[in-house]
């Protein structure tokens, strides 16, 4: 199974730099896009970091369509061709500063950016709290090559689904991070019981997952050395 591990933007290079080399462990990263709508670093530049330290890993890049046009998606698709990520589509949460733009669906702005790169891998969200039918027809849609999930709780949820295109978004609580995993409304997973969980869904053919630990770097490498 590819273990992927979530890399929040910095505005510090020394400090991405060094949570880079400490996770390297990991089969690649993916990066938010300016979290609960407030500014960040640009995933881009984040990526292209990555990418010149490691030629082999996974880079994905979360793209937020509320704040951005065409234009933008275009360019960040051709930015994508030259540093070799690949692109995650999402809604995003309101800006906290400036109005939203927002009228490009994921579907849309998928679409839109394989024009512009052809080899791009890019995907949609997708909500495990959304209706059995809703969760199936978003699945349907043949161009994503992957989709990450959200709010999964149980490897039951993936019956009678296909798994090959699924990549898991699993948060882990550990006792640095639990009054901030506790305040959250998704779920979590304790980190003494979340390997079992992970064999759960390699079991159900998931091949890749994403990992958070909400900023506690010593529990994710104490995950991944288990593994």
């Amino acid at each position: 199974m590819e273990i992927l591990v979530e890399l929040h933007p910095k505005t510090k290079i020394e400090k991405i730099e060094r949570e880079i080399k400490e996770l390297e462990s990991f089969d690649g990263f993916d990066i938010p896009d300016s979290p609960l709508g407030f500014p960040s670093p640009l995933p881009s530049v984040v990526a292209t970091l990555i990418r010149s330290r490691y030629g082999d890993k996974r880079i994905i890049v979360n793209q937020r369509l509320l704040d951005v046009n065409e234009l933008f998606i275009a360019s960040l698709s051709l930015t994508s061709k030259l540093v070799d990520f690949e692109i995650a589509f999402t809604r995003g949460d309101k800006p906290k500063i400036g109005k939203e733009i927002g009228y490009l669906t994921s579907e849309q702005a998928l679409l839109l950016s394989k024009k512009y790169n052809k080899d791009l891998k890019a995907g949609l969200m997708i909500s495990f709290r959304k209706e059995k039918s809703e969760i199936l027809k978003r699945l349907n849609f043949e161009p994503a090559d992957f989709f990450l999930v959200l709010r999964l709780e149980s490897e039951d949820q993936l019956e009678g689904i296909n798994t090959s295109k699924l990549i898991p978004y699993i948060i882990i609580k550990t006792e640095k991070n639990k009054t901030l995993a506790d305040s959250l409304s998704q779920p979590v997973f304790d980190e003494n019981v979340v390997l079992d969980f992970i064999y759960k869904l390699e079991d159900k053919g998931i091949e890749g997952i994403l990992l958070s630990a909400l900023g506690d770097i010593e529990a994710l490498n104490r995950i991944i050395k288990k593994y």
